[in-house]
């Protein structure tokens, strides 16, 4: 007989589940509308920016403090390889204490002189309106009109605007006692600043490039512009000791501070030392001054500085006298010399480190990223925007 052969089978498991793909994942929620969280975040903006305006007094030193420190931390990182890490920090307090406090001795002295100068120039500057009212009726000027305009028109209302700047810029760096126990403070932690940055590098490596972008951003458009200012200011200086201009000092450090102002620097070194040499020497000397001012300044600025700045700034003119209107506006004349360094610093914060918002950094900057810049946006915005499954 043939035996029937008994069939065993393997007993049966679960299949297991097929792993869910990039594509199957659900995305995150968002609790609100595009639209929505924007207009927060500009309520929240203005916010800030109320309490920064408020605080000016003390926001102001410290911004001052942390771009000083970038602007001389090559000079610290120079002395650390040749000395011991406290002699160093103690040269550089040193030497950036000499710097501010001859810059704001000089300042405040020829700020004095001028408010004590200026009232002299009253009875030239109202006999050269009674020039220009004679000639404005000849040409048929009506007489109501012009009174109109000599009424709203004060030469002590125009050079208090000039006082008022130079004062609060002289006030700043004269409470050195403030700003140099902050730097002194930032020196010290920056001889960490390296192993900090490696460590923010492992952990969001965005946020570090952003952050180190900054710091060589300020660094050489501070130092780009200290130079040229300081070349500009050494011009007119010479300029104006050769027509006979009085306070030429004063004009030569007006000039460098306004090589500071984004997009109105020229016209604020410009109109103070002109109607004095109006004032002081007539109509050619003002106009020789005039034309000086031009020449020298306008070519420095517009032709010869962008080309050594290059992308460090990376504005818009839009956006950089924008700057210069808000930063002025919350942190006063401070505000308007320091304008592009807290532009920069505004978005290596809320933009570079997120490439969710690279639009926006575009949209600020002074070109449109091309090639392999452009490709490398598009790539980081995409990867950001991926759900994560």
């Amino acid at each position: 007989m043939l035996r029937r052969r008994r069939r065993t089978t393997a007993p049966l498991t679960p299949a297991a589940p097929a792993p869910a793909t990039p594509a199957s994942a659900p995305a995150p929620p968002t609790l609100l509308p595009p639209p929505v969280v924007t207009l927060l975040g500009l309520a929240a903006a203005v916010v800030v920016l109320g309490g920064i305006r408020a605080s000016q007094g003390v926001v102001g030193p410290i911004l001052l403090a942390f771009v000083i420190a970038i602007a001389v931390h090559p000079l610290q990182a120079w002395l650390r390889r040749l000395l011991p890490g406290w002699i160093a920090v103690t040269v550089t307090i040193i030497v950036t204490y000499t710097a501010l406090t001859a810059f704001a001795g000089a300042l405040a002295l020829s700020v004095l002189q001028f408010a004590g100068d200026v009232t002299t120039y009253q009875a030239e500057f109202n006999a050269l309106l009674g020039e220009g009212e004679d000639l404005l009726l000849q040409v048929g000027v009506d007489q109501a009109q012009i009174n109109g305009f000599l009424e709203r028109f004060d030469l002590n209302q125009v050079f208090s605007l000039v006082v008022g700047f130079l004062s609060q810029i002289a006030g700043v760096l004269t409470n050195l006692v403030f700003v140099l126990t902050l730097l002194f403070f930032v020196l010290l932690d920056a001889s960490s600043v390296h192993a900090k940055m490696a460590a923010i590098e492992a952990i969001r490596p965005r946020v570090a490039e952003s952050m180190r972008a900054f710091t060589h951003g300020v660094r050489q458009y501070l130092v780009v512009t200290a130079i040229f200012g300081a070349v500009v200011a050494t011009l007119d200086v010479v300029l104006l000791y050769a027509l006979g201009v009085p306070l030429p000092l004063l004009w030569g450090l007006l000039a460098f501070l306004a090589s500071f102002v984004p997009t109105i620097g020229l016209v604020v070194g410009l109109v103070p030392p002109t109607i004095i040499g109006l004032l002081d020497g007539g109509p050619s000397t003002g106009l020789y001054v005039l034309i000086g001012y031009l020449l020298i300044n306008n070519t420095i600025d517009n032709f010869v500085k962008p080309k050594f700045v290059g992308d460090a700034v990376g504005l818009s003119i839009t956006m950089a006298f924008l700057s210069l209107v808000v930063w002025g506006f919350v942190l006063g004349p401070l505000g308007a010399l320091l304008a592009i360094p807290a532009s920069l610093l505004a978005r290596a914060l809320l933009t570079d480190g997120s490439p969710r918002r690279a639009w926006v950094t575009v949209l600020l900057g002074d070109r449109a990223p091309e090639g392999e810049e452009l490709d490398a946006l598009a790539r980081g915005a995409d990867d950001a925007d991926r759900p994560q499954g």
